[in-house]
């Protein structure tokens, strides 16, 4: 069991929480395992965005010498009491079994980030190239300049996934420790300060996890005792003297309804499988091996889609409302205008008959000259001796009576005129005692015409 002493520590800043976005997003379910050389320590725990909720702890003793299938039932006991069966395991692999290192790699692309990587793993560990295996992944802003890199020996990997095969305990992943306290210092929350350290002792030694700018990542476990622990890494890492100093247990985010985190790695790594999508994915499991089963995982999707959906929602009625709106606005201007206009068609009605009447009073004016120049017409074609006894005179014809010598004559000097056309009589002409013919004729009159201006 893991045995912890007072340590004196500067006090730890208050612990900012995620924006809400950020918050809304974390939904997950985890089993985190820990495994030391003798004992699994193993947490089941749930995360919202209102909290985190601690639902089992369980330590299995001796899990080498028993049965992995024994043990792996007691633990699925656990699980299906909780109504969490089939799900997945996040294990972080004893310090002794892996390594953690941080390789700046300031202007390398994603792209050319393997080739950078595998150009310097082989002066990053002691194993036989052949037995290597390595995951990284960029730290977080401001640090992302800055990659996290796990190794381990491939036949302890496949030993560890092969034990928990038979166990019955399916595994999503491989963390190394800096990677599993990594992310869950970030859960719900922000780290607790830009440079700080905490201690978590361990049967077999110390491990001291720390970030600061210099140092953004470090992980590392000391043989030693507790105060040439802190103090070797403190001399590493040259913090300052007043930077926080604390137990690794106060520090990761505390669950509702618990006063105390029993084993912080399990927690740790219960934590980092809750939400994966914003743990550091420093997976050292073979991607083939990997078991993810959480239905919690896909919350965040949902979520997304959901948003998406109600957003694609609220375009779709927009434009509609907008038109609406806008023909709203529209009849209400014209409603407004509507009044003008009909003015306006007053207007024009009025300015049209008064143009009628003007053309018709120009017309009028017109009148008594042209029959002035009907009657001096006909006066200039009547012979001397033609005697007119009476005159009828409209805008379109001219009849006329009265006594001549030769009445047919007078058909052939009316259609000589310019002013007149079709003359005819409207009865035979009578032979009087004394002579002369009487007569009765009618003819159409026609409009002057008008001599062009040069």
């Amino acid at each position: 069991m893991t045995t912890e002493t007072p340590l004196q520590a500067a006090e730890l800043p208050h612990r900012t929480q995620l924006p809400a976005l950020q918050r809304w997003l974390s939904f997950g379910a985890a089993l985190g395992i820990e495994i030391t050389p003798t004992q699994l320590h193993c947490t089941l725990l749930t995360v919202r965005p209102g909290g985190i909720r601690l639902l089992d702890t369980i330590t299995i003793n001796s899990y080498r010498e028993r049965p992995a299938s024994e043990w792996g039932a007691e633990l699925q006991t656990v699980l299906d009491r909780h109504k969490h069966p089939k799900i997945s395991a996040t294990v972080v692999l004893p310090a002794t079994d892996c390594l953690h290192r941080v390789v700046a790699v300031p202007g390398v692309t994603d792209a050319d980030l393997p080739d950078a990587i595998q150009f310097q793993l082989d002066g990053l560990h002691p194993y036989p190239e052949h037995e290597a295996t390595h995951a990284y992944a960029r730290l977080q802003p401001p640090q992302q300049k800055s990659v996290a890199l796990g190794i381990a020996r491939q036949p302890v990997i496949e030993d560890y996934a092969t034990l928990f095969d038979e166990a019955g305990i399916g595994v999503a992943a491989f963390l190394t420790p800096a990677a599993a306290i990594y992310s869950a210092l970030r859960v719900l929350q922000l780290p607790p300060a830009d440079a700080f350290l905490a201690v978590h002792e361990e049967e077999s030694g110390t491990l001291i996890y720390s970030e600061s700018p210099l140092h953004p990542l470090y992980c590392v476990r000391f043989p030693a005792s507790q105060d040439r622990a802190i103090a070797a890494a403190t001399a590493q890492l040259r913090l300052a003297a007043d930077a926080p100093q604390a137990r690794l247990a106060p520090i990761l985010p505390l669950a509702r309804e618990s006063s105390h985190i029993p084993t912080p790695l399990s927690y740790s790594a219960a934590l980092a499988g809750a939400l994966p999508r914003q743990s550091l994915p420093v997976n050292l499991l073979p991607a083939e091996r990997r078991t993810v089963s959480s239905p919690w995982r896909w919350v965040p999707t949902a979520v997304l889609v959901l948003l998406l959906g109600v957003v694609g929602l609220g375009f779709a009625t927009y434009q509609e409302y907008e038109n609406r709106r806008l023909l709203a606005k529209l009849d209400a201007e014209l409603a407004q205008l509507l009044p003008r206009v009909n003015r306006v068609r007053t207007f024009e009605s009025q300015i049209t008959a008064q143009h009628a009447n003007l053309t018709s009073l120009a017309a009028y004016a017109t009148w008594p000259a042209e029959d002035l120049a009907a009657l001096r017409e006909l006066t200039r074609l009547l012979p001397m001796t033609t005697y007119v006894a009476s005159l009828e005179l409209t805008r379109d014809r001219i009849t006329f009576a009265g006594e001549t010598e030769q009445s047919m004559e007078l058909l052939k000097l009316i259609d000589s005129s310019s002013l007149f056309a079709d003359s005819e009589f409207l009865g035979a002409p009578a032979r009087q005692p004394n002579g002369k013919e009487t007569f009765q004729l009618r003819a159409r009159r026609e409009r002057p015409k008008t001599e062009a201006k040069p």
